[in-house]
């Protein structure tokens, strides 16, 4: 009997010391081998230079790109629309018609479906860095898309409306119209569209795009 009784108090001995040593163990605070991830902060660090940034992008994805400023703004656009021999214009920017008349260039204001389209002159709401895209909402762009209209586009955009990423866009778009975004937006990046031959080779459906950014 003496025996089973010196097992059964070592047994209970070590099941207390067990748990004594998981108690500890619980109410210690532990250092973890991995460091810190803040769950809510941006994947890329921010560039910087966001103008840089874009333009990069832009003319890597195949993008044309021209700045300007407000006073040199309608000479250049004139000397664009000329130098290429531009003769149909669809204007959808009705800001800029006045300047269009006053140096004698003709344009439409709306797609006719009768009349082939040259060059089409659009509104960019917003510049996106990280991808080089452009950002369009209904107020300027035409519906559906800015694209299947003629091959090639000119956008017109301010610097100032340059943001990071997509995240960014669609906030400022709801903080400019009370929360709420436009019915229909659309993000385009300009591509390069090269054919057999290696020559670039733009079409409606895959136009180029050649930005007048205003500073």
């Amino acid at each position: 009997m003496t025996p089973q009784a010196s097992f059964d108090s070592l047994n209970t001995t070590s099941k207390e010391n067990m748990r004594r040593k998981i108690r500890h163990a619980l109410t210690q605070k532990s250092t973890s081998k991995f460091p810190y991830i803040d769950i809510r902060a941006d994947i890329f660090e921010k560039p910087e230079n966001l103008l840089n940034e874009f333009c990069s992008n832009f003319r890597n994805a195949g993008g044309k790109f021209i700045v300007c400023d407000k006073n040199n703004f309608v000479d250049i656009l004139h000397k664009l629309i000329v130098g290429q021999r531009y003769a149909t214009i669809l204007n959808t920017n009705h800001s800029i018609s006045p300047a269009l008349t006053k140096r004698n260039l003709n344009f439409i204001t709306c797609v006719d479906n009768h009349q082939k389209v040259d060059v089409a002159i659009v509104y960019s709401d917003m510049l996106i860095a990280k991808t080089g895209s452009m950002l369009f909402t209904q107020k300027f762009s035409l519906y559906p898309s800015v694209r299947n209209i003629t091959k090639d586009i000119i956008v017109v955009a301010f610097e100032k409306n340059l943001i990071l990423d997509i995240k960014d866009a669609v906030q400022s778009q709801q903080e400019k119209n009370q929360g709420i975004l436009y019915d229909f937006f659309e993000i385009i990046t300009p591509t390069k569209p090269i054919n057999d031959k290696g020559e670039e080779n733009y079409s409606p459906l895959e136009p180029r795009f050649i930005l007048l950014l205003i500073q």
